[in-house]
């Protein structure tokens, strides 16, 4: 039995999300900070993830629930909307869903476009895998 961390929640979607191509064929950089003016964009921010133990037996978490925002920065609009498509793509592949979109917002420090989505897993300790959450 494993215990899946926070951190290795956080490792695992910035390997995902590092290897994803997108505008220009080019692989998107993957950050754990906001971006500055000084940054690379396109952009992907993986925000802290949030861990909730759904099921225990004798004090050991049996089963948990991630829930990970993931910024996508660009200078277009509808580049994050393709970014965000994409990003789907790769963690459906992990049986992370997409709960939640926010509007997307123009930044006035970095003048970037910045769509928010947030996904949802669940974690099972005894297969040591990701479990269907609908």
């Amino acid at each position: 039995m494993n215990d899946f961390t926070t951190k290795d929640m956080s490792d695992l979607a910035y390997d995902i999300l590092s290897q994803i191509e997108d505008i220009e064929k080019k692989k998107t950089e993957a950050v754990l900070q906001t971006p500055t003016t000084q940054s690379k964009f396109p952009c992907r921010v993986i925000n802290t993830p949030l861990e909730s133990v759904n099921k225990t037996e004798n004090a050991i978490p049996l089963q948990k629930t991630f829930q990970i925002q993931i910024e996508h920065w660009s200078f277009k609009q509808r580049d994050c909307m393709e970014m965000a498509n994409k990003t789907d793509l790769e963690l459906r592949k992990k049986n992370f869903i997409r709960t939640n979109t926010s509007p997307i917002l123009f930044d006035e420090i970095t003048k970037k476009y910045r769509l928010i989505t947030t996904y949802e897993v669940r974690y099972n300790a005894l297969t040591n895998s990701f479990n269907f959450i609908r």
